[in-house]
């Protein structure tokens, strides 16, 4: 029997992966990086302090490790990565990146059902990086999972396109990061954004075959869990200043969403922040009643509490600093549940 097993965000949660910040790196200010952060114009100059980098490393360990407790406890079995070696450079016959992280299995990895998908990221320093996780993904392939990777991408610059008000990628190949999709049983959302092309959604539309409708959306910039969840079936959760009723996809515009006020903000510890504090409504649920929220959110406890669902706090500091929330660093491999039509 698979050990991967998951169609949506919300059923119980039996199995996660949390990713590590051990042998973070920062990746050079490259068209790819600037595309997708748009960070300040003297960003290249940005030079972190080892004793700061240990200390956010440090830091970020210790909130992966009460999660883990937390999780654990709860009777989930949480895995973790290999941690990567820091500042691994490598090269394409056109360009040369830094491997910057093991953080984020959400951005990188794609469970649908049985399948988990190696994502064809946009970011050149992200090229290699489900590396840290492919004995896990062994172990999952073992146990009888369907294991892909999509095309891996040439990115030349021309990938990486500006318009009035927004940056794409190009249709050149099919590109997407996991973390631009919301899973909805045999329903998936793709957000088309500066991460993920309408090649990409087309791509995982013949892969995965008729059982799945992808359905292509622009609800934000980039991944889409700083800007809207499914809590559970006919229960939103979404972000006041990037959405509006309209903006909501049609299909589940008839659902009750809780409009989620702007996050506290955990501040950061480098020159810039790689996330903004929406980064505070990035979470994790245990199931459709109880989720993992970051501690200083106590607004967003408090609304989840209105509507029945049990909030447990933990710890988690640096998510605007590596530009991660608990959803970005974690990916849940196995949920009770069956395939569902929820729409």
């Amino acid at each position: 029997m698979s050990l991967i097993s998951s169609n949506n965000d919300w059923d119980p949660l039996e199995e996660v992966i949390l990713g590590t910040a051990q042998g973070l790196t920062l990746p050079p200010v490259d068209v790819s990086l600037r595309h997708f952060f748009e960070p300040p114009a003297d960003a290249a100059s940005e030079r972190i302090d080892a004793d700061v980098m240990r200390r956010v490393v440090d830091e970020a360990e210790e909130d992966f490790a009460d999660a883990a407790k937390i999780l654990t406890d709860a009777g989930v079995t949480v895995r973790r990565p290999e941690p990567p070696v820091a500042d691994r450079r490598y090269a394409s016959p056109d360009w040369e990146s830094v491997a910057s992280h093991a953080l984020m299995p959400r951005d990188c990895l794609l469970v649908v059902g049985d399948h988990v998908i190696e994502a064809p990221m946009a970011a050149r320093s992200r090229y290699f990086e489900t590396g840290p996780f492919r004995s896990l993904l062994r172990e999952y392939f073992d146990s009888g999972a369907v294991w892909l990777s999509a095309p891996k991408p040439t990115l030349p610059d021309e990938t990486y396109v500006y318009e009035p008000g927004r940056s794409l990628v190009g249709e050149i190949e099919p590109l997407f990061d996991a973390a631009n999709m919301l899973r909805c049983g045999h329903d998936i959302f793709f957000n088309v954004s500066n991460t993920g092309n309408r090649f990409g959604a087309e791509w995982l539309r013949r892969v995965l075959g008729p059982q799945f409708r992808v359905h292509e959306m622009s609800l934000c910039t980039d991944h889409v869990g700083t800007t809207i969840h499914i809590l559970r079936p006919g229960l939103l959760l979404a972000n006041s200043e990037r959405l509006t009723p309209e903006l909501i996809p049609e299909q589940l515009r008839s659902w009750k969403t809780i409009w989620v006020d702007p996050p506290e903000d955990d501040g950061y510890a480098f020159a810039w922040p790689r996330a903004s504090v929406w980064v505070g409504m990035n979470i994790l649920a245990l199931g459709p009643d109880r989720i993992l929220v970051p501690s200083n959110q106590t607004r967003l406890a408090r609304q989840l509490e209105e509507v029945g669902i049990e909030p447990i706090l933990t710890r988690f500091r640096h998510g605007r600093t590596f530009g991660g929330g608990l959803h970005c660093c974690s990916l849940d491999v196995r949920r009770t549940g069956e395939l569902a039509d929820y729409l």
